[in-house]
């Protein structure tokens, strides 16, 4: 299955098997979704950057995939409105159009992250 057809699917429990398709450990899952990000988001695109609704809600273009960091996540680049770029995670960012693909790639990226998705940090460990 081509990656860009993956939000098509109706059950995030089947995109996530597509996604994490041979992936062995939580760095190369982490690798999968920067990759489902990167190929499945239509970019540029109007988001909200902070939960929608609330007063720290601001409006932005998401351009692309800036980097990804192995205990942060996902960094989109956004462009806000006053015209300044900016590296934001990912799961900090919500479509306009709810009912888009592009809302469909970003929920699933937060389900992850919610679901403690992100590699642990092995100082923590000791």
């Amino acid at each position: 299955m081509d990656i860009k057809e993956i939000p098509s699917i109706p059950d995030r429990e089947k995109r996530f098997e597509e996604i994490t398709v041979d992936c062995y450990d939580e760095y190369e899952v982490l690798s999968a979704f920067d990759v489902y990000l990167t190929d499945a988001l239509r970019m540029p695109f109007a988001a909200t950057w902070g939960m929608p609704g609330t007063a720290q809600a601001e409006r932005v273009s998401i351009l692309g995939v800036a980097e990804t960091d192995d205990y942060e996540g996902v960094r989109l680049r956004v462009r806000h409105s006053d015209g300044d770029e900016y590296a934001v995670l990912a799961d900090q960012l919500w479509a306009e159009d709810a009912a888009s693909a592009n809302a469909i790639v970003l929920d699933d990226y937060r389900a992850y992250v919610a679901g403690g998705g992100l590699p642990f940090d092995p100082y923590e460990e000791e």
